[in-house]
């Protein structure tokens, strides 16, 4: 691996999780870390495809993706504050034939290709990040975040090989107009965003709950998987449980169609997890 990036978004599967930012160019954000990838070429100042993912120890083969955790952020200045609706720039992430785009609006558990793991357990990747407005109008000058994991599959995709990795931040700087300076940008990554983020580990922990609670609806134990677009288990009696978008849903078997159980928060409570 030769050629890293700005920054180098490196990675580590060990003792059966991905760890994150292991070459330490990661910022703190409250408790998340935050990449922050600056847009400074002259000739393409909303494009960047210098940043790497790379990662090693992944062993077990498979396909490593990244999942997009939350949808697109933008710094307001006057407000002081990162926001969630109200404008109409979005992300567009590309990596070989694979693209995702992410709005203020949707994006939100979208997965893309990072690496297909067939004879190596190490990568290096060099996905392109392009700033633009829905209509492919040039965006604002100023910073936009979103949130990310880190996770991988076998090659049918049926099943998680790797779990995924804490929720991190890509942070964008853009400054082609010369009017959102670093002073600015660094005021603007002391905010943390006002989000809920998804915890895979106390997902799971909930879902191994209401198996032992409930057997007669989830009558075994199951690993979980991504199932369009839930975070699911799904049992040989045809019952489901899989969360989105921080709610809890059941579907299926004696279940019938999908139906809202609470949101995870409320669950935790709950449960006392």
């Amino acid at each position: 691996m030769s050629h890293e990036g700005e920054p180098n978004m490196a990675f580590l599967w060990r003792d059966g999780k991905i760890e994150i930012d292991t070459a330490l160019q990661g910022r703190a954000l409250g408790d998340y870390t935050a990449f922050v990838i600056p847009f400074t070429d002259s000739l393409t100042p909303y494009r960047m495809g210098d940043s790497g993912f790379t990662g090693s120890g992944f062993d077990q083969g498979g396909i490593v993706s990244y999942q997009i955790e939350s949808t697109l952020l933008k710094w307001s200045e006057t407000q002081s504050q990162w926001l969630q609706e109200g404008f109409t720039e979005q992300l567009v992430i590309s990596r070989l034939s694979d693209e995702n785009t992410v709005t203020n609006q949707e994006g939100n558990g979208q997965q893309g290709f990072i690496q297909s793991l067939t004879t190596s357990s190490s990568f290096e990747t060099h996905p392109i990040f392009k700033i633009q407005r829905t209509d492919e109008s040039l965006p604002d000058d100023g910073a936009y975040m979103v949130f990310i994991s880190i996770l991988g599959v076998d090659e049918t995709g049926e099943h998680i090989l790797y779990k995924p990795s804490a929720p991190f931040a890509l942070v964008f700087h853009i400054s082609a107009q010369e009017s959102f300076d670093n002073l600015a940008f660094v005021q603007a990554l002391k905010v943390v965003p006002d989000i809920q983020l998804n915890d895979y580990n106390r997902i799971d922990t909930l879902y191994d709950w209401a198996e032992s609670q409930f057997p007669g609806l989830f009558p075994h134990a199951l690993e979980s998987r991504f199932i369009a677009g839930y975070y699911a288990r799904c049992y040989d009696n045809a019952v489901c449980i899989g969360s989105r978008d921080g709610k809890v849903y059941t579907a299926g078997g004696i279940l019938g169609d999908i139906t809202e159980q609470g949101s995870l928060e409320m669950l935790y409570d709950i449960t006392g997890l």
